[in-house]
């Protein structure tokens, strides 16, 4: 599996259980001749037509982010694909922070600041 991050968090993506880290600051990963089973985009970063391009025939792309403006939306298909692979232990996840109900504009504003690592929980 390979990962691609900023240098901040190369060690997190390692321990995700990424075989290679591409730092996309220091290279470009858009440039790279490898071909990959699944393109997983889970920051809404690389547009659909990038991320086909690494593909294999029977590669699959997902993007957990519902685009607006296209007729394309995560289907119950795709979600299941992603259990599997969470279940699988390929795909794994990392809690940054907990907030109270109470303190979701904190929230808000920590997640909108774009540095969070991993994801933000609102506890009710």
């Amino acid at each position: 599996m390979t990962g691609v991050c900023s240098t901040s968090n190369l060690d997190m993506v390692t321990s995700l259980g990424a075989d290679n880290v591409i730092d996309y600051t220091k290279e470009d990963f858009t440039e790279s001749a490898r071909i990959y089973d699944v393109v997983f985009d889970a920051n809404d970063k690389l547009p659909k037509s990038k991320g086909k391009k690494f593909l294999k025939k029977s590669g699959t792309y997902l993007n957990v982010i519902k685009n607006f403006d296209s007729d394309e939306k995560i289907t119950t298909d795709d979600l299941i694909f992603l259990k599997v692979l969470v279940q699988a232990g390929n795909i794994k996840t990392i809690i940054d922070r907990i907030y109270p109900l109470e303190q979701i504009v904190e929230a808000h504003r920590y997640v909108e600041k774009g540095h969070k690592k991993g994801h933000v929980m609102i506890t009710i």
